[in-house]
């Protein structure tokens, strides 16, 4: 989990909200289409089109609208920017497992979800080189419970993350562990079109454990 720093409230948004009268009030579900994609992308572009949980690459197509905190419990988050987020899986495939916000539901609970805007937040969880994640401390609840309730060790994740482990891992093979430090530093950098690489806080935790061997 990468945390994640909201930027101002985006003004298409705040208009719409503007504009509640006795007779009307602003709903998610009331917001067109257009409103929507421009919400939708400004929320991609602030997470470096990653998944605000699990981190993998997302664009408009393979990502959905979360909610932190579920509409159905918190009604009247559910337009406040701080409560939005981008996650994965927009759609349910056939055989495909359930994770990050799809799985999460309508779960949420304040003592036992560790929030990607939380600034401590990549510091509750580790990764082994195998792509597994566990909680940085085995007596923290929260991050086992957040990652149960999140899917974060599915076997499809672990597999993805142990992809880009490999790729890093590979090419740093002949390297020194001052090398290693220096080259780590870009991964948690967006490149030129705002993108965070993929599973980077993971890449950059096992990057980590092999310099401090």
């Amino acid at each position: 989990m990468k945390h994640i720093t909201k930027n101002n409230e985006p003004c298409d948004l705040r208009d719409f909200k503007a504009k509640a009268n006795d007779n009307w009030q602003p709903s998610f579900d009331g917001m067109s289409g257009n409103l929507k994609r421009t919400l939708h992308n400004v929320l991609l572009s602030e997470q470096g089109w990653i998944c605000c949980y699990c981190n993998r690459r997302v664009d408009g197509s393979s990502s959905h609208i979360e909610h932190l905190r579920p509409r159905s419990k918190f009604p009247q988050d559910e337009l406040r920017y701080e409560n939005l987020l981008a996650s994965c899986q927009r759609e349910e495939q056939p055989g495909d497992p359930l994770q990050c916000g799809k799985l999460k539901g309508d779960w949420f609970d304040e003592a036992l979800f560790i929030s990607p805007l939380h600034p401590d937040c990549e510091s509750r969880f580790r990764f082994t080189a195998d792509g597994s994640i566990y909680p940085a401390h085995v007596s923290d609840a929260a991050a086992r419970e957040t990652q149960r309730r999140l899917g974060l060790d599915i076997p499809k994740l672990r597999r993805l993350r142990e992809g880009a482990i490999d790729a890093i891992l590979a090419d740093l093979a002949a390297l020194t562990a001052h090398d290693i430090q220096r080259l780590s530093r870009p991964l948690v950098q967006r490149d030129a079109a705002g993108r965070f690489p993929e599973f980077c806080v993971a890449v950059v935790c096992v990057l980590a454990g092999l310099i401090a061997q």
